[in-house]
Formats: structure tokens, C-alpha cells, sequence
């Protein structure tokens, strides 16, 4: 899979040099394609994007990510996805071989080594929250991107990772909230991964997640949500801008994000920002596990 830091930073210092806006430069158009909407560039001989929202657990969103993918036969197809979150696109069997949670532990250590040990496990929370919603549906997150991964082979088409790098986005998260939120959100994220047992009829989806996270931590908002979908928006209208017609597989929750900030001035430098780590990235790795070894002593008393 093709990773676009080289052309986002390509793009960047070319509009910083000839002072382009990048405002004007493209128009959006929705069109109704099942429920997909498509983004047009008005540049010479531009392209277009078809843009899938999807839930990344759901069975039917995959057939449709298939169906558009084979009906509007893209040279480009672009994931939610970065490259420290690319393994969700191994196929089952090869999964079996590597298990995810190895990885994620990997992550963990070469995280809290660098002195970012409330991150990581931060990100392991989440992980872990998003494959016990999978495990209820008999799913595993990211079924919707191993389909398009799989159609795009089959047609013939790039694909391309084009989202924010995982561990910027959950340092940025980190560095938005206070001490008594980051305990709050790594204790619900704790109960939702491993002591939740939840019901079919009743799952939250991605958006669902997202707009609890977004009611109960405003601040995560920008991070999480309106920053990604900028940075996506921008990637997308690099490689449409060029003349391709590209097809993107993302949550439902960025639809309309990507569509706003479609014609708009994206600062990436400003994007990839990460906030120095302080002494509270030592403390709270230290609380949180303190509160969770003794959840779990708990539990077995």
C-alpha cells in the first residue's frame, strides 16, 4: 500500500512557495451513488472521489464497499487506515499466524520507552474496545478495509493509506485532556474491552462511539474527528487533483468532515504537531494500572 507523507509534504512546500490558497481549487458535488458522495475537482483534466462511509464492523458495508469499487472501477483506492495500523488488512489466516495483539504490545513498549507510556495505553484501550464490540458481532474491525484492499487488487487499482499516523492522533488526544479525564476515558475504554459483555441488539456504532466520546470530551474532538478529516481531505484532493478517479473507504463519521474541508487550506505541518511529553505521562501510566490490577484482584476475590 502507497503511504502519502512524501506527497503531503511535497504539496505543502509547493503552495507555501507560490502562495496558492488551495481554497479555490476544487468544487464539491453530491451525487447519489447508494450512499456514497462524490467530490469533483474543477482543476484541467481533474478527477473525482467517490467517498463510502462505512461501520468498520458491518457485513453489508463491505459488499458495498465491493459493489462501488467494481462499478466505478477507480485507479486509486484509499483507506482509513496509516501504516502503524495496516496489519487490519492481513487476511484471516494470516492474522492466525501473527496475532494483532502482538503488535499492539510492540507499539505499547516502544511507546512508553520513548516516555510515552499514557499513550500507549491509550491506544491498546482503544484497540481493545473496538475488537470486543467485533468479537460480539463475530467480526473483526476493519472488514470493510480488507474488502476494499481485496476489490482494489482485483480491479486492478493502487491503494493507498491515507490516514493520520495512529500514534500522532492518540498524543494529540492525550495532550487535549486533563488528568481526571484521561482516568475517566481509560477506565471506560477498560470496562467496554474487557468486562462489558455487550448486546447484538444493542452495539454502538463508530459514529455512536465517536459522538459519546465528542459529548463526554469535547476537547477530543478536534483530534480525533475534525483534525483527521482535514488531513484525509487534503490527501484525497492531492492524488483527485492529478486526474484520478478514487474511490475512499472511511467511517461514516468523516463524510461530512471531508466534505467541508473539501475546498478548504489544510496547515499539515500543523496537523502532525506532537506535544512534548511531561512528568504526568509517568504518573498516570502508574495510576491507571494501579486502578486496573485491582479492578482485577477484585474481581477474582
Amino acid at each position: 500500500p502507497l503511504s502519502p507523507e512524501p506527497m503531503v509534504a511535497k504539496r505543502a512546500d509547493l503552495r507555501r512557495r507560490s502562495g496558492e490558497p488551495g481554497a479555490g481549487a476544487v468544487s464539491c458535488v453530491e451525487g447519489d451513488i447508494g450512499s456514497s458522495l462524490v467530490l469533483q475537482s474543477t482543476k484541467p483534466n481533474g478527477g473525482v472521489l467517490h467517498l463510502v462511509g462505512t461501520s468498520h464492523i458491518s457485513g453489508e458495508s463491505a459488499k458495498r464497499v465491493q459493489e462501488a469499487i467494481a462499478t466505478k472501477k477507480p485507479r486509486l483506492v484509499m483507506v482509513e487506515l496509516c501504516k502503524r495500523r495496516k496489519h487490519i488488512l492481513k487476511t484471516d489466516s494470516t492474522r492466525r499466524d501473527r496475532p494483532s495483539g502482538c503488535r499492539a504490545c510492540q507499539n505499547l513498549c516502544q511507546l512508553s520507552v520513548r516516555g510515552h507510556g499514557g499513550v500507549a495505553l491509550l491506544g491498546y484501550l482503544l484497540g481493545r474496545y473496538m475488537q470486543s464490540v467485533g468479537e460480539c458481532m463475530q467480526t473483526e474491525p476493519g472488514v470493510d478495509f480488507r474488502a476494499a484492499a481485496t476489490e482494489a487488487r482485483r480491479q486492478k487499482a493502487s491503494l493507498i493509506l491515507g490516514d493520520r499516523d495512529f500514534t500522532v492522533t492518540v498524543q494529540r488526544m492525550w495532550a487535549a485532556m486533563s488528568i481526571l479525564e484521561r482516568l475517566y476515558l481509560c477506565w471506560h475504554l477498560f470496562l467496554g474491552g474487557f468486562v462489558i459483555r455487550w448486546d447484538r441488539r444493542r452495539l454502538p456504532t463508530s459514529s455512536d462511539s465517536l459522538r459519546w466520546i465528542s459529548k463526554r470530551f469535547p476537547c477530543l474532538k478536534e483530534p480525533l474527528l475534525n483534525e483527521r478529516d482535514a488531513y484525509m481531505a487534503h490527501v484525497l484532493r492531492y492524488f483527485v487533483d492529478q486526474g484520478n478517479t478514487v474511490v475512499a473507504v472511511v467511517g461514516s463519521a468523516h463524510v461530512s468532515g471531508i466534505q467541508k474541508h473539501w475546498k478548504e487550506h489544510v496547515d499539515v505541518q500543523k496537523l502532525l504537531h506532537v506535544p512534548s511529553s511531561g512528568c504526568k505521562d509517568y504518573v498516570i501510566p502508574g495510576l491507571l494500572l494501579g486502578l486496573l490490577l485491582g479492578f482485577v484482584f477484585y474481581l477474582l476475590n
